[in-house]
Protein backbone atom coordinates (compact mmCIF):
# COMPACT_ATOMS: atom_id res chain seq x y z
CA UNK A 1 0.00 0.00 0.00
CA UNK A 2 1.14 3.36 -1.05
CA UNK A 3 1.93 5.89 1.38
CA UNK A 4 -0.90 8.38 0.31
CA UNK A 5 -3.20 5.16 0.67
CA UNK A 6 -1.85 5.20 4.08
CA UNK A 7 -2.69 8.41 4.75
CA UNK A 8 -6.03 8.62 3.57
CA UNK A 9 -7.30 5.04 4.98
CA UNK A 10 -6.45 6.24 8.95
CA UNK A 11 -9.48 9.35 8.85
CA UNK A 12 -12.83 8.16 9.01
CA UNK A 13 -14.82 10.35 6.89
CA UNK A 14 -16.64 13.84 8.52
CA UNK A 15 -20.00 14.73 7.28
CA UNK A 16 -22.10 17.91 6.38
CA UNK A 17 -25.10 18.31 8.37
CA UNK A 18 -27.86 18.90 6.64
CA UNK A 19 -30.48 19.25 9.51
CA UNK A 20 -29.89 21.32 12.72
CA UNK A 21 -28.58 18.99 15.36
CA UNK A 22 -26.12 19.76 18.59
CA UNK A 23 -22.88 18.32 19.77
CA UNK A 24 -23.12 15.68 22.06
CA UNK A 25 -20.04 16.67 23.96
CA UNK A 26 -20.29 20.47 24.46
CA UNK A 27 -24.65 21.12 23.69
CA UNK A 28 -23.38 23.46 21.01
CA UNK A 29 -25.86 23.88 17.97
CA UNK A 30 -24.88 22.99 14.54
CA UNK A 31 -26.28 24.61 11.74
CA UNK A 32 -27.16 23.05 8.51
CA UNK A 33 -24.41 22.34 6.32
CA UNK A 34 -21.71 22.38 9.61
CA UNK A 35 -19.67 19.54 9.47
CA UNK A 36 -19.26 17.35 12.11
CA UNK A 37 -18.01 13.60 13.18
CA UNK A 38 -20.51 10.58 14.20
CA UNK A 39 -19.81 8.75 16.88
CA UNK A 40 -18.51 5.49 15.70
CA UNK A 41 -21.12 2.32 16.30
CA UNK A 42 -23.49 5.38 17.73
CA UNK A 43 -25.90 5.09 14.21
CA UNK A 44 -25.52 8.80 13.96
CA UNK A 45 -27.13 9.64 17.15
CA UNK A 46 -23.86 11.48 18.55
CA UNK A 47 -23.09 13.98 16.39
CA UNK A 48 -19.36 15.90 17.74
CA UNK A 49 -18.61 19.12 16.28
CA UNK A 50 -15.73 20.07 14.88
CA UNK A 51 -14.16 21.23 18.02
CA UNK A 52 -14.82 18.34 20.10
CA UNK A 53 -13.62 16.35 17.11
CA UNK A 54 -10.11 18.33 16.86
CA UNK A 55 -10.80 19.41 13.73
CA UNK A 56 -11.12 23.19 14.23
CA UNK A 57 -7.35 23.60 12.79
CA UNK A 58 -8.33 21.88 9.37
CA UNK A 59 -9.95 23.83 6.27
CA UNK A 60 -13.01 22.74 4.18
CA UNK A 61 -11.99 22.16 0.43
CA UNK A 62 -14.68 21.73 -1.81
CA UNK A 63 -14.69 18.97 -4.74
CA UNK A 64 -14.70 19.98 -8.17
CA UNK A 65 -10.78 20.88 -9.22
CA UNK A 66 -9.13 17.29 -9.56
CA UNK A 67 -5.50 19.43 -9.31
CA UNK A 68 -5.95 21.08 -6.29
CA UNK A 69 -7.42 18.05 -4.68
CA UNK A 70 -4.47 16.28 -5.48
CA UNK A 71 -2.04 18.99 -4.24
CA UNK A 72 -4.11 18.85 -1.17
CA UNK A 73 -3.60 15.64 -0.67
CA UNK A 74 0.43 15.50 -1.21
CA UNK A 75 0.94 18.58 1.00
CA UNK A 76 -1.48 18.01 3.90
CA UNK A 77 -0.19 15.52 6.67
CA UNK A 78 -4.27 15.17 7.62
CA UNK A 79 -6.62 14.64 4.86
CA UNK A 80 -10.37 13.77 5.84
CA UNK A 81 -13.04 13.10 3.28
CA UNK A 82 -16.34 15.26 3.78
CA UNK A 83 -19.65 13.34 3.00
CA UNK A 84 -23.72 14.46 2.85
CA UNK A 85 -26.67 13.04 2.62
CA UNK A 86 -28.40 13.01 -1.08
CA UNK A 87 -31.91 12.90 -0.70
CA UNK A 88 -32.06 12.25 -4.38
CA UNK A 89 -29.58 9.50 -4.42
CA UNK A 90 -30.77 8.58 -0.68
CA UNK A 91 -26.90 7.77 -0.19
CA UNK A 92 -23.77 9.75 0.99
CA UNK A 93 -21.86 11.73 -1.57
CA UNK A 94 -18.02 12.65 -1.05
CA UNK A 95 -18.44 16.61 -1.29
CA UNK A 96 -14.73 17.64 -0.43
CA UNK A 97 -11.87 17.28 1.82
CA UNK A 98 -10.85 18.77 5.30
CA UNK A 99 -7.13 19.66 5.18
CA UNK A 100 -4.53 21.64 7.25
CA UNK A 101 -4.56 25.52 6.47
CA UNK A 102 -0.93 25.36 5.50
CA UNK A 103 -1.69 22.97 2.51
CA UNK A 104 -3.79 25.39 1.15
CA UNK A 105 -1.30 28.12 1.32
CA UNK A 106 0.90 26.41 -0.23
CA UNK A 107 -1.43 25.48 -3.46
CA UNK A 108 -2.43 29.20 -3.66
CA UNK A 109 0.87 29.57 -4.01
CA UNK A 110 1.99 26.99 -6.37
CA UNK A 111 -0.94 27.16 -8.39
CA UNK A 112 -0.95 31.62 -8.26
CA UNK A 113 -4.59 31.09 -7.33
CA UNK A 114 -7.04 32.70 -4.28
CA UNK A 115 -9.68 30.89 -2.66
CA UNK A 116 -12.44 33.07 -1.62
CA UNK A 117 -14.07 32.39 1.53
CA UNK A 118 -11.33 30.48 3.08
CA UNK A 119 -12.79 29.27 7.01
CA UNK A 120 -9.47 30.22 8.93
CA UNK A 121 -9.09 33.70 7.20
CA UNK A 122 -12.74 34.85 8.35
CA UNK A 123 -12.91 33.68 11.75
CA UNK A 124 -9.23 34.61 13.19
CA UNK A 125 -10.11 38.30 12.06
Amino acid sequence: MSEQAKKAAKEPPVYSLIRASRCFNCDGKQEPGSIVKFAPGKDEREVHCRKCSKLDDMEFLKSGNAKVTQLAKKYSQRVIVVMQWSELWKTYERIGLLVESAAIDRIETDLKIKFENRESKQTHQ
